[in-house]
């Protein structure tokens, strides 16, 4: 009995070993749905470095895109195995491409970056501009051995090898996002209280109320306005506002009980006192207290941050009309695209790559590429007589064969 056991377990494993292609887990739906969203995660994070910075390699992401949009379909017609392929393939495509643009675009570029604004960081003998430089120098080292480890890796293993170049352009994009905050903290207090205007009325012309009444003022009436109270401010906005008609966006909503109404009062009224602290620590030069005031009615505060100091920078470069410091070599515009792409943003004169590949993508199976495949053959030049050749040679070769073999037949009777 124990023989017979060992027998049968032997042939069950056996059996399960030599089975049939469908049990291996490419045919398994489950796999073939995880690796899909894995690859499609992938190909939404290069459209955006490929958008931005590569569009001679157009052809090349295709050529992946293809392979994966081809995965789908194959995925959606329960064909798993050849999904798994095609997805397998079009990591393929994919390593190639992280692979240069990791080293000649963000690699490359990011130590431009900071070799560039290095010697005016330096020299302004700020701690913490200092500390940026050090902190983004030190990302892009991270970066440089995330790509060696993907570069050295298995060559097959592709998801993993696609994993590392993710990680190797995040850090690479955080080098450069310290490097621009490490440019604003070098500055003197003068120019930092000019970008710190410019977000502001950047952030009127959006609709946001938030300092709106230091806006254009000189250092008197600066300081006027901020010794005013509440009540002070809202005499004099009532008598500016005198004789003007009333948007229908200013009149508070207010429910049955009037909550709502006490509410906005409360929240004008504390919105007043911020404002109030934030105006004193910019006059101070204490940027890092009023900073912490506006992020609370600012969103995306370091993005606008950032923006603000390359239009203050290039402003102030046009208006002195001479290069006084190295720093006026500098072409900020430039680094705009860089701020987009580290924060996942196209740039604005761009159409992602991704939406110009809706016609260019084909179906493997489609009946209209075969049929055009079929049509091509039946007219090519001498197609209908090779054809007709081909069909007719064994009918003559076999015709003479029996008829010699029936003389010879023949003649060994006689």
């Amino acid at each position: 009995m124990k023989k017979g056991s060992k027998t049968s377990l032997l042939l069950l494993v056996s059996s399960f070993l030599f089975a049939t292609p469908s049990v291996f887990p490419y045919s398994d739906q489950t796999t073939t749905e995880r690796i899909l969203k894995e690859n499609r995660r992938f190909v939404e994070f290069i459209n955006l470095c490929v958008t931005n910075f590569a569009d001679d390699k157009k052809e090349d992401f295709l050529k992946a895109y293809d392979k994966h949009f081809n995965a789908d379909v194959a995925y959606l017609q329960s064909d798993y195995r050849r999904a798994y392929k095609r997805v397998y393939s079009s990591q393929g495509e994919m390593e190639k491409l992280y692979r240069d643009l990791v080293k000649n675009y963000y690699l490359e570029d990011s130590k431009t970056i900071l070799d560039r604004l290095a010697p005016d960081i330096i020299r302004s003998k700020n701690k913490r501009a200092r500390l940026y430089l050090t902190l983004g120098y030190r990302d892009r080292t991270v970066s440089w051995v995330h790509y060696t480890v993907a570069d050295a890796s298995n060559p097959k293993f592709y998801s993993y090898k696609l994993y590392k170049y993710v990680d190797a352009i995040k850090m690479a994009r955080r080098s450069k996002r310290y490097a621009f905050l490490a440019l604003f903290e070098s500055q003197n207090t003068e120019t930092k209280r000019k970008i710190y205007t410019q977000i502001c009325k950047s952030e009127s012309q959006g609709g946001t109320k938030y300092m709106v009444r230091f806006l254009d003022l000189n250092d008197q009436d600066y300081i006027n306005e901020m010794g005013k109270t509440y009540e002070e401010h809202e005499e004099a906005e009532k008598a500016r506002n005198q004789g003007r008609p009333k948007k229908e966006a200013d009149k508070p909503a207010v429910d049955v009980e009037g909550s709502t109404a006490y509410e906005a009062k409360v929240v004008k009224r504390v919105r007043f006192r911020n404002e109030s602290r934030a105006a004193r620590y910019l006059i101070n030069g204490e940027f890092d207290m009023a900073e912490d005031l506006m992020r609370e009615y600012i969103d995306d505060f370091n993005f606008k941050l950032i923006t603000a100091t390359f239009d203050v920078l290039s402003a102030g470069m046009k208006a002195s009309g001479a290069e006084t410091s190295s720093s006026a070599k500098i072409d900020y515009e430039k680094y705009k695209i860089h701020l987009l792409d580290n924060y996942s943003r196209i740039s604005f004169s761009k159409k992602s790559m991704l939406d110009t590949f809706v016609d260019l993508v084909k179906v493997e199976d489609d009946i209209s590429m075969n049929d055009k495949e079929e049509r091509g053959a039946e007219t090519a030049p001498g197609g209908d007589s090779k054809k007709k050749e081909s069909e007719a040679a064994p009918e003559k070769k076999e015709a003479p064969a029996v008829k010699d073999e029936g003389i010879k037949e023949e003649k060994r009777k006689q």
